[in-house]
């Protein structure tokens, strides 16, 4: 392919590349926008009355899945940070609770005594089981948090400071 003594080649070449990043720049963007967290949380969620809330308030944002419990006292002491870190952050995070209570009744006491503004999964959900199983979570509290990608970042994120860097802050 000459054109006049030219090579177009490099040119059409260099075109077709720019092209393939754009449409995988693209194609990137548009997964992480798109992650279906019902994989996640297939029974869906539920606010701290139990009604159930929409999975699109996790949408673009970092996900903090908080595995505690009530009965747990260092879980009682961390909660409250949580919260406070979740209320300033809470156009980039959204919290999940999976509690480790003995029934329902008493995870929703505990959301609603620590003034949790997150939603949880339901109590003993296969889906929270699941999460917990594969991340190996051995101990409360733990707070793994997800990319908008829906993939793990890390399992250390009771440092709040680690948060923060996820965060960009």
């Amino acid at each position: 392919m000459h054109d006049e003594g030219r090579n177009l080649l490099p040119s059409i070449t260099m075109k077709s590349l720019l092209a393939s990043l754009s449409l995988l720049v693209c194609a990137t963007l548009a997964s992480a926008a798109d992650f279906d967290w019902k994989t996640r949380f297939p029974e869906g969620l539920v606010d701290n009355t139990g009604k159930t809330v929409d999975l699109a308030t996790l949408k673009n944002k970092t996900v903090a899945v908080y595995c505690s419990a009530h009965w747990c006292p260092p879980c009682r002491a961390f909660t409250p940070e949580l919260v406070k870190f979740a209320n300033a952050n809470k156009t980039k995070l959204a919290v999940v609770f999976i509690s480790s209570d003995e029934d329902a009744e008493r995870m929703f006491g505990y959301m609603n005594e620590a003034k949790m503004p997150w939603s949880a999964v339901p109590f003993k959900s296969a889906g929270g089981q699941t999460i917990t199983k594969e991340q190996g979570v051995t101990g409360i509290p733990t707070l793994l948090v997800y990319g908008k990608d829906g993939q793990l970042l890390t399992k250390n994120g009771r440092d709040l400071s680690v948060l923060k860097k996820l965060l960009g802050k």
